[in-house]
């Protein structure tokens, strides 16, 4: 059972963020939607590696997937359902990708994962019957109860409420006997079938999940932006979502959404820092190595990402009560 305290906080903080997509320009509802697509793809990668472990360097893969299946089934007139079909895309996608995880774990699964992404990427440019190779898949608008969508506005507001769905749904299964068990194997698989946990059906259970979270996140991505690519889809954005998952924290929920925010606003926040001083080309060039460096800084400083920082900045700490630094600190339970 999920505490009714964090879902409400969760449908108020949508609530708003729906108000606020419907109050903005075309431009600010395009970083919002932009960011809770971001967020959606997060948490679909935090199952896999702050739950259960696994280093997964394929999720650009299955975002691939998922946005050129939404995209074919929402050409094909499947309107609204094209979601759920390209998660289930996702889901297929994951479970193939999953399946060395069966047998790996660690550094071994995270190489075997870089095969995986780039033969998907080999897929996405020559199965051009399907893809339509280097050109791209063009894809019409999304449409609801037969009206296209057509603005950034409408896909924030979709957006918003599909992470919503994500994050409840990903607040309860953290709290089933399913989610507690990938919290242990993934600090000791032999403990895990020790005590009775099938570690293989566990495994496949996430990828599975996580792949169709993933696949509606890629979906999204493809109707918004119109189109479906392969080169949007290569290493470097797998490579973002791993620095989201470990720059908001390891296994925490809404370190997720945190982590997906800054990745995913850090660039314009460094562009229009860099227009306000005049030095917007040097900036640029600094973007990406910007990445890397706050990656490495988390990594040595704050191994729990920002959602622990956060946590020690609860006031009650000051006033005596509990805080980040006492022996229960802010934990993914405490938060969901």
């Amino acid at each position: 059972m999920v505490p009714a305290r964090p879902v409400v906080i969760a449908l108020v903080a949508s609530a708003l963020a729906i108000a606020l997509a419907l109050s903005l320009g075309r431009f600010g509802a395009y970083l919002l939607h932009a960011t809770a697509i971001a967020a959606i793809g997060a948490l679909s990668l935090n199952l896999i590696t702050g739950w259960c472990g696994q280093i997964n360097f394929a999720q650009a893969a299955l975002l691939g997937v998922g946005a050129y299946a939404g995209g074919l089934a929402g050409n094909a007139g499947w309107g609204l359902a094209a979601l759920p079909a390209a998660g289930l895309a996702g889901t297929v996608a994951a479970v193939l990708i999953g399946l060395p995880a069966l047998r790996l774990r660690g550094l071994y699964f995270g190489i075997a994962s870089l095969a995986a992404q780039a033969i998907f990427e080999y897929l996405f440019k020559f199965a051009e019957p399907i893809t339509k190779g280097v050109s791209g898949l063009l894809i019409k608008p999304l449409t609801l109860l037969g009206r296209p969508i057509l603005t950034d506005q409408g896909y924030a507001v979709l957006a918003i409420v599909v992470l919503l769905l994500t994050y409840l749904v990903m607040m309860w299964l953290r709290r089933t006997d399913l989610g507690r068990a990938f919290l242990v194997i993934r600090e000791n698989e032999v403990v895990a079938k020790g005590m009775g946990i099938n570690v293989q059906r566990a495994k496949i259970l996430a990828f599975a999940i996580s792949g169709f979270f993933a696949g509606l996140a890629g979906a999204l991505i493809g109707f918004t932006v119109r189109l479906a690519h392969p080169e949007a889809f290569g290493m470097g954005l797998s490579v973002d979502y791993v620095a989201m998952v470990i720059i908001g924290g390891l296994g925490s929920l809404p370190g997720a959404l945190l982590g997906a925010g800054f990745i995913t606003l850090l660039p314009e926040a460094i562009q229009r820092l860099g227009e306000m001083f005049h030095v917007a080309d040097l900036l640029s060039a600094l973007r990406e190595m910007a990445f890397g460096l706050l990656v490495i800084v988390f990594l040595i400083f704050e191994p729990k990402g920002l959602s622990a920082l956060i946590g020690r900045l609860d006031p009650r700490r000051w006033l005596g009560g509990r805080s980040a630094d006492t022996p229960q600190p802010v934990t993914t339970q405490d938060l969901t």
